[in-house]
């Protein structure tokens, strides 16, 4: 690949998010959610958060503050066949 196109693909924007849990509630419980009601999710404070990159579930961190601004401390990134069974 000539390296112009390698420059090209350097600068194509991707989508991080950062999933710090899960849960399910039926449609009466999500209609009687109100301002300050907690929403109890499937991980333990200090658990390790899923990172994805365009949906894809990349790597596993942890939540930390950094000059107020929350932020995600890499642990462990997956190979791509490790990314496969997390699917």
């Amino acid at each position: 690949m000539p390296a112009n196109s390698m420059n090209m693909l350097l600068d194509v924007p991707l989508r991080i998010s950062v999933q710090l849990g899960q849960t399910k509630m039926s449609v009466r419980q999500l209609l009687k959610l109100k301002k300050g009601k907690l929403v109890r999710l499937n991980r333990l404070s200090g658990e390790a958060v899923d990172v994805f990159v365009d949906g894809k579930l990349l790597a596993k961190g942890e939540v930390t503050v950094e000059n107020n601004q929350i932020c995600v401390r890499i642990g462990t990134i997956y190979s791509s066949s490790e990314r496969f069974k997390h699917l």
